[in-house]
């Protein structure tokens, strides 16, 4: 795609807004419709496409977590969409104003640029498109480069449904990246990692463009003492592998107490192993995106290693670079100058440490860079109370991973260094609308008595009234 080529569908997308700036509930409805339509036709050449970028991806996954939450989102929005639209009726003082009333209409933003990763290729391409066109605006997605297949296979699946001045895909290298983000969208979506989305918001300053970014960050996994037991360690391995760890809102490290170091690591290698006796080669192991992002992760554990580390593989098997599957990997206790550390790992491996109380745990997480993601892991009701309301995060599971992050009703963003703005619920709904305020003046409104000059007795008690003896 040449960048002459993306300015014509941009401006096809401007001047549609312009003739209809405010889509109605069947237009908007028929647009969701029309996305959720694309996602079913195309399930196996997604499946298909998918699993061409990452070398091995199950398709389970891909139905799940990438077509499948475009989908949830969308009927989700199908449902309450009409209640979301209505405008909101404000209560004025009507010693002030009189008869005078207020209103906030959800008004729809305009033309909407949104930048898809590689993680999720489909999913973060369109789970917030999902929510631009609830709200009325017109989208231009730009593919991931790194996913080629799918990126071209997403392209074909929503010109299949849609015209280019609605909803378009548009694909090409790092340098059309670069002018992507300086376009004079009406908002402009970036989901990635936190080096990129500073140069994404730099260039969008210059058109004053709103941004919503979603990063990721080093999510933190607290474990309490009820917490280290054979179904909590065991789901807390099964999705930390998910996708490879490829996941923004994978957990990245763990805390446990000191007194239950031992017993984690005897637990997680005999559920592990339970699991998966071989993972390697599994249908379910999602595969490194390319040989730069293995050896990155090899990287952060030869590091680890060279610096004294225990390195434990939980079923004994080595990474495999051929296939680019790397099996559960645990570090233990690794310095704080360690790049496994300072780094969002990105893959199947977790570095564990201790803690000697939960104060500590939740002082130790908030003097890091802000998570995307924060998990407890446990039953005890006043330590789940505590960790909800003291740390600082995007979203918390308790007892889960990564869903805080996918249910429809709840919105989903992160706070300083893992983003900013959010998408998903009526939050992600308002997030990209335009809340306009809207005042009508009753002809009997004290306040607009007291503005007509020249001023007299009731501008006097207007002025009174505001500094009362």
């Amino acid at each position: 795609m040449t960048n002459k080529r993306l300015n014509e569908i941009f401006q096809k997308q401007k001047i549609a807004f312009a003739a209809n700036s405010f889509p109605t509930l069947e237009e908007r409805i028929d647009r969701l419709q029309r996305l959720e339509a694309a996602m079913m036709k195309n399930r196996v050449v997604f499946q298909n496409s998918i699993r061409e970028d990452f070398g091995s991806h199950s398709n389970y996954v891909t139905d799940l977590f990438e077509t499948g939450g475009v989908l949830g989102r969308g009927r989700h929005l199908q449902a309450v969409l009409e209640d979301w639209m209505k405008p909101s009726d404000r209560e004025l003082n009507s010693m002030v104003h009189g008869s005078s009333s207020g209103k906030v209409i959800r008004q729809p933003k305009g033309v909407m640029g949104n930048m898809a990763p590689w993680n999720f290729p489909i999913e973060c391409a369109l789970v917030m498109v999902n929510d631009m066109l609830a709200a009325g605006n017109r989208v231009i997605i730009k593919g991931a480069e790194l996913t080629p297949a799918t990126s071209a296979a997403l392209e074909d699946a929503i010109k299949s449904e849609f015209d280019e001045d609605t909803l378009a895909v548009v694909n090409g290298d790092t340098s059309f990246s670069e002018y992507f983000c300086t376009m004079p969208w009406d908002h402009l979506t970036y989901t990635g990692g936190e080096r990129v989305a500073k140069l994404v918001m730099e260039a969008a300053s210059k058109n004053l463009t709103p941004v919503t970014l979603e990063l990721g960050g080093k999510n933190p996994t607290v474990f309490t003492n009820e917490g280290v037991c054979d179904l909590l360690v065991e789901r807390f391995l099964f999705n930390r592998v998910f996708k490879g760890g490829q996941v923004c809102t994978s957990p990245d490290y763990v805390l446990v107490p000191e007194s239950k170091l031992q017993l984690w690591i005897d637990i997680a290698k005999t559920k592990w192993t339970e699991m998966y006796p071989n993972y390697i080669g599994h249908d379910d192991a999602t595969g490194t995106i390319n040989d730069h992002h293995f050896n990155r992760i090899m990287n952060y554990i030869n590091e680890a290693k060279d610096a004294g580390c225990e390195i434990i593989s939980l079923n004994g098997e080595e990474p495999n670079l051929e296939s680019r599957q790397i099996p559960m990997i645990a570090v233990v206790n690794p310095d704080e100058s360690l790049s496994i550390m300072q780094e969002e790992i990105f893959g199947p491996v977790t570095a564990i440490k201790t803690y000697s109380d939960i104060d500590s745990a939740i002082s130790y997480i908030n003097s890091k860079p802000r998570p995307l993601a924060a998990y407890l892991v446990g039953r005890e009701r006043e330590i789940i109370q505590s960790f909800e309301k003291n740390v600082i995060s995007g979203g918390i599971g308790i007892n889960v991973f990564g869903l805080q992050g996918a249910e429809p009703c709840l919105p989903f963003g992160g706070i300083g260094s893992s983003g900013m703005g959010c998408h998903s619920g009526y939050e992600g709904f308002m997030n990209y609308t335009h809340s306009k305020s809207v005042f009508e003046c009753g002809d009997d409104s004290p306040l607009m008595a007291s503005l007509k000059g020249p001023y007299g007795e009731i501008t006097k008690a207007f002025s009174d009234a505001v500094f009362p003896e």
